[in-house]
């Protein structure tokens, strides 16, 4: 068997593992350049371009119109557009104001109004006897009146007013008339819309003429009618207007009085009130219309 003997070191060992490392390092010195050189290639060229950009505008005058990107890559750097103003709307441009709403169309109601016509009444009918032997009848005392009234309105509130009237009728009454016509006046109120009209009224009435008619049957003219001067007078109508401040109005109504007291020799005195009518046409005038808003 061999002996064991101790190992022999080559004095040309440490020599060999120098050169080793030193080709280790001498590849590595060729790879990492290498290496940083393909991820540079790896790059994009927008990088360079960039740079080259910024360069040129760092060496050249500033153009005043941006340069246009190419089209086969995209722009990078772009001219700054000015400042937009951060002033809100409302204080850069007024704003329209809305259109008000259009307020509720009333009727118009004329301060002062003058109005005036034809009419008709009062009626009071007469002392009337028949005689069957004579088959017929025979009417005494009458009246039936016919003439003008004029009538002026004052506005007090919104549709409500005061009016004034004056009246002048003739008896056109064919059959032995009493009192040859009437006069008067009246004061009253009433309520008044674009198409129609109520009120209530006074009136200080007189008659005219002779207040002495004769008995039926009888000659020569005995009997006596005396009237008082009190009435009312409550009416309704309607308005047709026609131009902006005309009118044309037909009304009528009720009118109570005036008292009267008719004497035939041997016969009691016939009291009786009156209850008759009143109707008119008139023209209405608006003398002051309404205030404009």
């Amino acid at each position: 068997m061999r002996a064991n003997l101790p190992p022999v070191i080559s004095p040309w060992a440490p020599v060999r593992r120098r050169g080793i490392a030193a080709r280790g390092l001498g590849l590595a010195a060729l790879l990492v350049p290498l290496l940083f050189t393909t991820e540079a290639s790896a790059q994009p060229r927008t990088f360079e371009g960039e740079r080259a950009v910024t360069s040129d505008a760092a060496t050249s005058e500033p153009e005043p119109i941006a340069i246009a990107a190419s089209p086969q890559e995209p722009a990078v750097a772009t001219r700054a557009a000015p400042p937009t103003s951060t002033t809100p709307a409302s204080e850069s441009a007024p704003a329209s104001k809305p259109n008000p709403a259009p307020a509720s169309r009333r009727a118009p109601y004329p301060r002062l109004v003058l109005a005036g016509g034809p009419v008709i009444g009062p009626h009071a009918y007469g002392n009337e006897e028949c005689r069957p032997e004579e088959q017929r009848c025979d009417v005494r005392g009458t009246f039936f009146g016919f003439g003008l009234n004029v009538e002026l309105r004052v506005r007090l509130w919104r549709p409500l007013y005061a009016h004034a009237r004056a009246i002048l009728v003739a008896n056109a009454s064919p059959r032995d008339p009493v009192h040859s016509g009437l006069y008067g006046g009246g004061l009253g109120f009433g309520a008044y819309a674009r198409r129609g009209f109520a009120r209530a009224e006074y009136l200080l009435v007189g008659t005219l003429g002779d207040d002495h008619f004769g008995r039926p049957f009888g000659n020569g003219d005995v009997a006596r009618d005396r009237w008082s001067h009190h009435a009312g007078l409550f009416s309704v109508g309607a308005r047709m207007p026609f131009k902006r401040r005309s009118a044309a109005e037909l009304w009528g109504g009720l009118m109570v009085g005036p008292h009267s007291a008719r004497a035939i020799p041997d016969e009691p005195v016939d009291r009786r009130t009156l209850l008759t009518f009143l109707v008119g046409v008139n023209f209405a005038y608006d003398l002051l219309p309404a205030r404009k808003h």
